[in-house]
């Protein structure tokens, strides 16, 4: 014992760095294999999450018997390798509609406290509509028919509707709940 204090007196870098060393072990070993940090990219979960905000999730994988609820915050992984945070809306077995800009879910509108504006899709090029007054965008409030969530998937989109991917996903492609 007396070796390892004196190992650990002669450099005060040497003690700080093995104490970290030791600290970042002992929170993988309790906390990390169901814990973990995400940041938030992009604006697409605005006003709920900002660009660049880091997030604190939980593995799906670490959750037994986990389904996905109506209107939890998720990080999808993508086929581009690109990890989205979106809200579930749709579950499976239910179906979903866009009428108007708004979320209809077996043809009832599904309200939520969460999503800000209607979904839109924009008919001229960010770089011309920044030359204009917003008043003066062209767009179009979107009709669309989503489907009929299968098995195993939910439909999901970004709080900030105008500017939001959305769609159906497996939730096999889901790896983190988002606990804040």
């Amino acid at each position: 014992m007396s070796k390892l204090k004196e190992y650990l007196s002669q450099s005060p870098l040497r003690s700080a760095s093995i104490l970290a060393i030791l600290m970042l072990f002992t929170w993988y070993c309790f906390f990390g294999w169901k814990y973990g940090f995400v940041y938030n990219v992009g604006n697409s979960m605005l006003p709920t999450f900002q660009d660049k905000e880091l997030l604190v999730v939980q593995r799906t994988g670490t959750l037994k018997h986990w389904s996905p609820r109506r209107y939890d915050e998720v990080i999808i992984q993508t086929e581009w390798f690109e990890k989205l945070s979106k809200r579930v809306i749709g579950l499976e077995g239910e179906y979903v509609n866009i009428k108007h800009g708004k979320i209809y879910i077996d043809d009832k509108h599904k309200p939520d406290p969460f999503g800000r504006g209607d979904i839109i899709f924009y008919t001229e090029p960010e770089e011309d509509r920044k030359l204009k007054p917003k008043e003066e965008w062209l767009f179009f409030n979107t009709n669309m028919d989503v489907g009929l969530v299968p098995e195993g998937h939910v439909y999901v989109i970004g709080d900030n509707r105008e500017i939001s991917w959305h769609g159906i996903v497996p939730v096999k492609d889901i790896t983190d709940l988002i606990i804040y």
